[in-house]
């Protein structure tokens, strides 16, 4: 998030912008972070933080009848360890942060907000209905009354067994199980949810290794993470009355026997038309880049022909190095979707294939008619750019004039080439 910042904030967008290549504004608070503190967590056991030795012999006794021994001794440096009932006492406490206020006071009539949580954890099972409350009782009449919707992460993987940790993934169902049954009252049957959306999978088996949390924990990007930021898009393009009845939203996809191996033509489509050709564009630029090196590119006539722009001083600036970062972090999580269970894969390798208009996974072969001499692959990207360059003003700068150009020349090979 905070290189795709980078990346849009060196851009410029009107109505005069062909480009969308991160063109939405994300923007944050608590100066620049996208992350809200816990405060007095880190290295402090949930005995401590809800200090029980200073409680009465009373007030003791009716804590440990709450909590096991367990949950009192267990420490929250990473979150809550699959147990909503630490996670509800100790989230209560961001709602007098500065960031919630800062938040809460920017909030204006017409703005959404939609909560994404996993249901059978901790951390989100309670965060969800705690955060819920908090903005429909909030002082701010905008964000008590504004349309809020949310998104469900039901279990969708596993975990490795393994009898040092906290947290099992024989629970998960048992623990999702109970929330449902919990937001039925308290949720989506008390008029305070506009939308709610359910995502989730049959669990694999095997599963992510089975760490506790913090830097160890690095599973691996998943195809219901990308559902989950649809539900987003869908929920944000949704016109809202003022009334809370929730309306309730799965997502299935338009396949007769379920895929092990998701592709484009698995989609139904709305999801097809939304995804395939913006990321089909984003994928033959990245492609470009990969295959395509620097020497190459300033001997071309779109770089030459504004060489002050393009040239050999814009390969050293810090947006192409900020792209170029980008770029290896997105061939990850295309990689990580790919492996995963159960895996999407959009795209085709490109050391699978001679001819980058062949990328598409499962699209037939890209037609060329009949000119034997007819520019093919990266060479036809080349020609398109340097055709398409007198499009481009003259007066801008060379980071717009860059995703100008790979914005309409991308277009252009998926309208005309691959017919999408």
């Amino acid at each position: 998030m905070s290189s795709y910042r980078e990346i849009h904030n060196s851009l410029q967008f009107s109505s005069n912008t062909k480009n969308k290549f991160f063109s939405t504004d994300i923007s944050s608070f608590n100066e620049g972070e996208f992350l809200l503190p816990l405060i007095g967590t880190s290295g402090v056991n949930f005995e401590n933080y809800i200090e029980l030795s200073m409680m009465s012999r009373e007030n003791q006794a009716f804590m440990r009848m709450l909590f096991s021994d367990t949950n009192l001794s267990s420490d929250m440096n990473v979150g809550f360890k699959g147990n909503p009932n630490i996670g509800s006492i100790v989230l209560n406490q961001f709602t007098q942060s500065q960031e919630f206020k800062a938040f809460e006071n920017d909030f204006v009539q017409g703005d959404k907000v939609i909560i994404i949580s996993s249901i059978f954890g901790g951390t989100g099972a309670s965060g969800f209905p705690l955060l819920l409350k908090t903005l429909r009782t909030s002082s701010n009449t905008a964000l008590s009354s504004a349309p809020i919707g949310a998104v469900t992460l039901l279990p969708y993987f596993s975990l490795k067994v393994n009898d040092k940790s906290a947290i099992q993934a024989d629970s998960f169902i048992t623990k999702a199980k109970a929330a449902l049954n919990y937001y039925e009252k308290n949720v989506t049957g008390n008029g305070t949810l506009n939308d709610m959306y359910y995502l989730g999978d049959v669990l694999p088996s095997g599963g992510y290794k089975n760490c506790d949390g913090g830097v160890d924990q690095q599973n691996d990007a998943h195809l219901i993470e990308l559902l989950a930021a649809l539900a987003v898009v869908d929920f944000s393009s949704k016109g809202h009355s003022s009334s809370f009845m929730t309306s309730f939203h799965e997502f299935g996809l338009n396949s007769t026997n379920a895929p092990q191996c998701v592709t484009f033509s698995d989609f139904g489509n709305k999801t097809l038309h939304l995804l395939r050709k913006p990321m089909t564009q984003f994928a033959l630029m990245m492609s470009y880049l990969t295959n395509r090196d620097d020497s190459h590119m300033v001997s071309q006539k779109w770089a030459k022909e504004r060489n002050s722009l393009l040239g050999e001083e814009f390969l050293r600036t810090d947006f192409y190095g900020w792209l170029l970062g980008f770029k290896l972090q997105y061939e990850d999580w295309l990689s990580e979707m790919a492996k995963n269970k159960i895996a999407f894969k959009p795209f085709l390798d490109d050391k699978d294939i001679t001819d980058v208009l062949n990328k598409i996974n499962g699209m037939p072969e890209c037609k060329y008619g009949y000119n034997p001499f007819a520019k093919k692959s990266y060479d036809l990207i080349d020609e398109k750019l340097s055709k398409n360059l007198s499009k481009i003003q003259q007066n801008i700068s060379a980071p717009q004039a860059f995703m100008e150009l790979f914005y309409i020349v991308t277009s252009e090979l998926c309208s005309d080439k691959l017919k999408i």
